[in-house]
Parts: C-alpha cells; structure tokens; sequence
C-alpha cells in the first residue's frame, strides 16, 4: 500500500514538472540598438553674441549624424529665425535651405539686423535659429536651434582680446575683378578695456583671410583679390593680438556676373 502512494505522488510530481516546462514563457530577445531612422542635430554658432548694426555675422555650422553617430551626408535642411517660438525675420540668413556635406555638416551665416529688438529687453534681446529636416522619415527628429544674443551697437568688449571686422571695394564686385579688402576696423582690447573706446589700432595685430572655405588664405592688414565666378562667397578674417587670443567674423560678399560688352 506504502509503494502504491509513493508510485502516485512521484507520478504527480513529475506531471507538474512537464507541466511547468511546457507552459513556461521563452526569453524575449533584448533591443539590439537605437531605430535605423535616428537622426540628431548638434547646432552652433561662432560668435554667439553680435552687435545690432546691420553688418556682424554669426557663423552657424550644423552637423547630422545617424543611430550610431556617423555623419550623415545629404540631409536637406530648412532654417528659421525665431523668437520666442515665433518664425520671424529678425537678421538674416545667407540661406534657408541647406544640405549636408560628405563630413554630414552644413554652414550658413546669420546677419544681425540694425537697431536690435525693440521692447524686448527682459529676454536679453535673444534670436533662435534653428533646423529642421526637409525630407525622409526621421521620427527621432526634432528640431535643433542655437541662440544669439543681440545687443547694442558697441556694447561688446572682451578685455584682452581683438575686435575682428572689414570692409571691401568696390561694395558692388563683378567676377574676376580685383577686390580689396580691408581689416583696418578691427582693433586691439587691452587687459584694462571695458568699452570699444579703450580699445586701438595696433601694430602688433595679425590678419589671416580664409577666402570662402576654399583654403586660400591670404596675409595682411589689406589684401586684394578676385573672385573667379559670380555667386556668393563667405569671407572669414582672423585676428590675432600679441597675447594670442584669436577673434574671428565672417561676411558674405556676393560677386556679380561681368556685364557682357
């Protein structure tokens, strides 16, 4: 009788046991990696603060890069002036569509407008510019913005550092037509400096021209120049005083075609 009960309980036993086994849930697979349709924007803008004159340029460089954070070449972008959520025309920008290059990064310039933002003041006279993908499926998509401080006229002064700016002439350039440019309204900042007053022209400053990206840099305080083609080229001066400190700006200068005669 003793056997009889033990032979029922271990078959009991061993029916809940493949019970168990074949109602048990498999292992579910774990994530391998971000979508294949991930994209991020990383904006940034050189300088970030200008001066409200209707001249100071901002340099934005915008670079794509995809789930595993390669670049990403070819993305057609479209950009926008805001403020305070608003699309507006405050500045302006040398473009409003762009695309990626090979590197997955795109460059566009953003002008100051004159006289700044009017009544504007307890939001530190702050412009947004951002992009956003044209085309394709980027559902991890958001829109990414960079933001420039506008300020008035005169206003900026970095002690120990020098103010970048130029001119050309003829304002109005023709292809293949000498042009000359200028970096006599660039100046030195001393240690002491706390407005544009205290700073001066030098002897000592520096003058590096990178013509439009295209590695042709060119020396001096006045350098001329001739711009191969019509269209519109992206000039970039480089100060540099004796403590080293280097300044930047950048201007858009657009070439005419040559009148044909």
């Amino acid at each position: 009788m003793t056997a009889r009960r033990t032979s029922t309980l271990l078959l009991a036993v061993a029916g809940l046991w493949v019970t168990t086994a074949c109602t048990s849930k498999p292992d579910m697979p774990k994530a391998t990696g971000p979508s294949e349709l991930g994209l991020s924007l990383q904006v940034l803008a050189s300088p970030d603060v200008l001066n409200t004159d209707g001249l100071s340029t901002s340099q934005i460089t915008v670079t794509a890069r995809g789930p595993n954070s390669e670049p990403k070449p070819g993305i057609p972008l479209r950009a926008d002036i805001r403020v305070a959520g608003a699309i507006v025309d405050l500045g302006s920008l040398s473009s409003k569509s762009t695309t990626t290059g090979p590197d997955g990064r795109a460059t566009i310039v953003y002008t100051a407008p004159p006289g700044g933002l009017a009544g504007n003041a307890d939001l530190g006279n702050i412009v947004q510019v951002g992009f956003t993908p044209l085309t394709g499926d980027y559902a991890n998509a958001v829109e990414r913005a960079v933001s420039i401080r506008l300020v008035p006229l005169g206003t900026i002064v970095f002690p120990g550092q020098p103010i970048a700016n130029f001119t050309w002439r003829p304002t109005e350039a023709y292809e293949k037509e000498e042009v000359t440019l200028d970096a006599g309204l660039s100046k030195d900042c001393p240690l002491t400096a706390t407005a544009p007053t205290d700073c001066f022209d030098s002897p000592t400053l520096q003058y590096e021209w990178n013509m439009d990206d295209r590695n042709i840099i060119l020396t001096g305080r006045v350098i001329k120049y001739q711009f191969p083609q019509r269209g519109d080229y992206f000039v970039k001066l480089t100060v540099t005083n004796a403590l080293g400190n280097k300044v930047s700006v950048t201007k858009q200068i657009d070439v005419l075609a040559r009148q044909q005669q």
